[in-house]
């Protein structure tokens, strides 16, 4: 009782009960907190664990969301058979306002380890669902004939921009979660991960068959909300063959790919930086682990970190690596060991705080940021079974 007053005395004398001294000072260190008032959006595969350790039985997918302030314990609620969602693909989920955004495919691997389309209603339909995050209900979906492998919200928070197995779709939500506009865009090949610009406009994607060639490319997103490629990515002398999660940086000319499919086959993984204006692999951290899985870029664009899978069955731990980035050069500071298997991870809105979704931990873990030096809470936020895309909203 005396802390709590000591507190509360403190932003009296100083009469700054705006001010983040005070806010500081307020903040209670007993659980989770956050500068500003933050979403987190957890979409968890029910067939995940099934999935990766071969054993168990799978579960109904759910989604969790967790509500976090600067002065109030975290708010997690999960709800079951809301919308299907997989672990196979990017493991970053959108956030539109008030509203969470669901991709689901039914691509699966079947007991030979190979992808094969599932129609059984365990892997779920094509299909874009919206959630409303206040209410937990679902506002709209479109099912599709394509594939929808990954969903990026547009920085105007009206549009989302979705890569499909045949394209683009571009939809428009209005304030009550609805879809109001759709269009579509052709693609010669699937599109399997991508990122957008902070400006909406510049796309870079990984493209290609999951199971075939796949190589990096540009597009466009126009006025009209048609997609266009502006061309394939020069890779000079490097090597890229499994292009996969990309980042843009907050600058827009730089951006971080992942050279590694997103699997994890016991070879270390290169990630690679792009020139997007030039549309140029310019450099990259070779080997930096095995199954390079999710990246996030600090609000500064100094650095990011990289999830990195290590799941061969022999593994006892997966890994974060810390990347220091430079808009002409990249290079990797340190590792760090987490559970496994780290799928999905964003920066607070300040930078000071990183979120780590974990499928077979089945939850979040939180560091605190200290320039490139990252500090693990002693807390977690607890996520439905199989925890697969992560997302966050401010």
């Amino acid at each position: 009782m005396v802390h709590r007053y000591c507190k509360q005395y403190l932003i009296l004398v100083l009469g700054l009960a705006g001010h983040p001294i005070a806010a500081e000072a307020a903040r209670d260190l007993s659980f989770i907190t956050t500068e500003v008032s933050t979403t987190l959006l957890s979409l968890n595969d029910g067939e995940a664990g099934a999935l990766v350790t071969g054993r168990g039985q799978a579960v109904a997918d759910s989604v969790t969301v967790v509500h976090l302030s600067p002065v109030s314990a975290p708010v997690i609620r999960t709800v079951y058979g809301l919308a299907a969602s997989t672990l196979i693909g990017a493991p970053h989920a959108t956030i539109v306002g008030d509203y969470g955004i669901v991709t689901n495919h039914n691509m699966r691997l079947d007991q030979s380890r190979n992808f094969v389309e599932n129609t059984s209603e365990v892997a779920g339909n094509n299909e874009v669902v919206v959630i409303d995050l206040k209410t937990l209900v679902v506002t709209d979906r479109v099912r599709l004939d394509a594939k929808p492998w990954l969903a990026r919200a547009h920085p105007d928070q009206e549009r989302v921009v979705v890569g499909l197995s045949d394209g683009w779709f571009v939809l428009r939500l209005n304030a009550r979660g609805m879809i109001t506009e759709q269009t579509r865009s052709g693609s010669d090949a699937p599109i399997i991960s991508f990122d957008l610009s902070s400006d909406g406009r510049n796309i870079l994607a990984g493209v290609g068959a999951v199971t075939g060639e796949q190589w990096l490319a540009k597009f466009v997103v126009r006025d009209d909300d048609t997609v266009t490629l502006v061309g394939k990515t020069a890779v000079q002398n490097f090597v890229v063959d499994a292009p996969f999660s990309p980042r843009i940086a907050p600058n827009g000319r730089t951006a971080l790919v992942l050279n590694s499919g997103g699997l994890s086959d016991g070879v270390l993984d290169d990630v690679l930086l792009v020139d997007l204006p030039t549309n140029t692999v310019i450099d990259r951290v070779a080997q930096v682990s095995d199954g390079l899985e999710s990246l996030a870029i600090h609000p500064s664009g100094e650095f990011a970190v990289v999830s990195c899978l290590n799941a061969m069955p022999w593994s006892v731990t997966s890994h974060l690596a810390v990347i220091a980035l430079t808009p002409d050069s990249i290079e990797r500071r340190y590792s760090l060991p987490i559970e496994a298997l780290p799928e999905g991870i964003e920066f607070s809105k300040s930078g000071k705080q990183l979120f780590v979704g974990s499928t077979l931990a089945n939850h979040i873990a939180v560091y605190a940021v200290e320039g490139m030096r990252l500090e693990r809470s002693p807390f977690v936020l607890p996520v439905g079974e199989g925890h697969a895309a992560l997302g966050i909203g401010f």
